[in-house]
């Protein structure tokens, strides 16, 4: 163990792979079923891919080439193939975060720093995975603090400014698309609303309040239905509430 984290001990090198097998193993099982993933195998970054902190930076250059591929991808104005490129970004950066948390308190920390993407002409679109492997571990109450300030605060907040300034895409939607990405997986482990709950509240912060339990519905909108013939997504706030 090299240290701690809000009350989390923290490793990395072979302990760090030692914790994260039980995620890996669930993600080769979901690749296994057909699932197509949005992750590195073994969540390795590859050479040359962007890492975070430099999307983050001005003049956000390779972001906006992200954001224009979205665009011609879908034939969405700017702030709706932003909105859209974030959801799966989003998504497959909190994925991991997630699984580990619910398998047994093992959370990869994915930072501005340690994470990369590469965009794809295909789906998914684009592959995220890690430059280093770090791994915090503990109670559930002690995780959520950590995935705040790495996840939410050191990796998402960065990029949701950059789109905003890029775009001017809403921040509380982006964040929306955060909530969602938080709440989903617990479905693929086949585990009840009173978890994905724990977990919003453990994290708090600009994704409290934005998804409804235990039917899972946005208070916000990705923006996918505003493209021409697109039907509402399944958890989209436009939607009539279940009773």
């Amino acid at each position: 163990m090299e240290a701690t984290l809000s009350g989390a001990a923290v490793s990395g090198g072979r302990d760090a792979e030692v914790a994260l097998q039980p995620l890996l193993e669930t993600l080769r099982g979901a690749e296994a079923a057909g699932i197509t993933l949005g992750l590195a195998p073994a969540l390795r970054a590859g050479d040359g891919w962007s890492s975070i902190s430099e999307l983050t930076q001005a003049p956000h250059t390779a972001l906006a080439a992200m954001v224009e591929q979205a665009a011609e991808r879908w034939s969405a104005p700017p702030h709706v193939a932003a909105a859209l490129w974030w959801k799966q970004f989003s998504y497959w950066t909190t994925l991991p975060v997630v699984v580990g948390w619910a398998l047994g308190g093992h959370v990869p920390l994915m930072t501005a720093e340690s994470t990369s993407v590469q965009p794809l002409e295909d789906e998914p679109f684009m592959l995220v995975g890690l430059n280093e492997a770090r791994v915090a571990s503990g109670e559930p109450g002690y995780l959520g603090p950590v995935i705040r300030d790495t996840l939410i605060e050191n990796l998402h907040a960065p990029v949701i400014e950059a789109l905003h300034d890029l775009t001017r895409t809403g921040r509380r939607g982006l964040w929306g698309s955060v909530a969602e990405a938080l709440v989903e997986p617990f479905e693929m482990l086949g585990m009840g609303a009173d978890a994905a709950e724990g977990l919003v509240s453990a994290i708090g912060g600009p994704v409290a309040g934005l998804v409804e339990m235990p039917s899972l519905r946005r208070r916000t909108c990705c923006l996918w239905v505003t493209l021409p013939g697109s039907d509402p997504c399944p958890t989209c706030c436009v939607n009539t509430p279940p009773a």
